[in-house]
């Protein structure tokens, strides 16, 4: 199977706690039907609404941006709105100040895109995601969506542990960014660095069972050879046989 994979974006909330950078992650409820009882930051599929709705962005050249983001400018004001879109859906956090006619001015500089990864080949639910990321003070976020059953800012330290140790189920994307936000300092650093970061769609892509490769998702350019296999399919959320 190998299945087109569908749009989608994700947000990586981040503020600065006590101990250090923060991020939201959310734990999806075991009867969803892709990626059950992992956790993931707020996002989701790119749909019709994002592709109609009136999105002006600010901070940066639309076309850069879109190339950046390997798409075109209709597709990053979708991305954008879908970015916006989920946030508030499910966690209730509003990433732009609403406008009087219910479009929306995006602000580059302060949710830039910091990732892209699409899903492996072979899953039944496959995905095209683009992650963006976002700084927010306070503790406003919270569960908005039947989709998730539990919420929490955890330092990116913590939640790897966790997942080390077996507490905390963690998709391969949300794993890397993870480990990426670890590094950095603070929260805005790690806004300022995310915008400066290269973004590719990357894959991870099998060649035999135990030998896997990392690739441009549109190209099939070869990024690294061999990498280490994903640990988890992210269409079900069970441990892969070929990693």
């Amino acid at each position: 199977m190998n299945e087109q994979p569908s749009p989608a974006s994700t947000v990586v909330l981040l503020r600065d706690g006590m101990d250090g950078i923060e991020t939201l992650l959310m734990r999806r409820v075991a009867s969803m039907a892709f990626a059950p009882g992992m956790h993931v930051f707020p996002g989701g599929r790119v749909d019709e609404r994002d592709h109609e709705a009136t999105v002006t962005i600010i901070g940066g050249d639309v076309d850069e941006l879109a190339r950046r983001a390997s798409t075109d400018a209709a597709g990053l004001r979708a991305f954008y709105s879908c970015a916006v879109r989920e946030t508030l859906e499910e966690v209730g956090v509003a990433l732009t100040d609403p406008t009087c006619d219910g479009s929306l001015v995006v602000d580059v500089t302060a949710l830039p895109l910091i990732d892209h990864w699409v899903t492996p080949e072979r899953e039944g639910r496959r995905y095209d995601v683009r992650f963006f990321g976002a700084m927010i003070t306070g503790d406003d976020a919270r569960l908005t969506t039947t989709e998730a059953d539990h919420v929490a800012w955890r330092r990116p330290q913590d939640a790897l542990a966790e997942a080390d140790e077996g507490k905390v189920r963690l998709l391969p994307p949300t794993e890397a960014v993870l480990r990426w936000l670890a590094t950095e300092s603070s929260a805005s650093a790690a806004l300022m660095a995310g915008a400066h970061r290269p973004v590719v769609p990357l894959m991870p892509r099998l060649v035999e069972p135990g030998h896997w490769m990392l690739v441009h998702a549109y190209t099939g350019e070869v990024l690294r050879d061999p990498v280490p296999g994903p640990h988890t399919r992210e269409d079900n959320g069970q441990p892969r046989e070929d990693a």
